[in-house]
């Protein structure tokens, strides 16, 4: 069974700040998160751990395919039907527990990406990409990233936590609708339905 841990650190790359409206008289942020995109991702943490994955979000839908240790698994956030579903694919099976958006991190909003007030820091350079750097802070948690944004392109290359705990970089990065069929769960894979994720607050979604 996979860990919620995981299962968390792995979402932690998508909705690492909760969405907060900004005042009147602050800057927009420099870039809106495409609605609908894909990308590969790969999600760096503190202790040495790394994640890769390729991820589909259309909408208020999220997928995320990982593999792991050599574990095959898939990962899908369904904010329109209040779902998540854990995919095994080794196994054939699938764990449906209930989205709450009051527990779960990324709020209800579509955007799976960097939110909150953004000061530019300057330019800089990423894998010897030319990116604008800038550091946002969440109005809710007052935690603190900082963020590089291709200065061509205006996509996002990579995000990191001020404290060190977390970096997130994207590659690959391809706005467009995606496969409906993506989200939906497999055919043929056994669902066990739960009330949440095992050793987490009810509704999926510890903070």
């Amino acid at each position: 069974m996979i860990p919620s841990r995981l299962f968390l650190l792995v979402v932690a790359g998508y909705c690492v700040l909760r969405p907060a409206p900004l005042p009147a008289e602050d800057v927009a942020p420099p870039v809106t998160m495409e609605k609908h995109y894909s990308a590969d991702l790969a999600i760096l943490m503190k202790n040495g751990m790394a994640i890769q994955s390729k991820t589909f979000v259309d909408g208020d839908k999220m997928r995320s395919d990982v593999t792991m240790n050599g574990m095959e698994m898939a990962l899908i956030v369904r904010k329109d039907t209040r779902k998540i579903y854990q995919v095994l694919v080794a196994q054939k099976m699938v764990m449906e527990m209930p989205y709450n958006p009051d527990k779960f991190p990324g709020g209800t909003g579509a955007s799976f990406g960097p939110e909150g007030k953004f000061e530019p820091v300057g330019p800089d350079t990423v894998d010897g990409l030319a990116c604008t750097k800038y550091k946002v802070v969440s109005d809710k948690t007052k935690q603190v990233f900082y963020f590089w944004l291709d200065a061509a392109r205006k996509i996002p290359v990579q995000m990191s936590a001020a404290n060190g705990f977390l970096t997130v970089k994207w590659k690959n990065f391809a706005a467009g609708p995606q496969d409906a069929s993506l989200f939906e769960v497999p055919a043929g894979y056994q669902v066990t339905t739960m009330q949440g994720m095992p050793g987490m607050p009810d509704g999926g979604g510890g903070q």
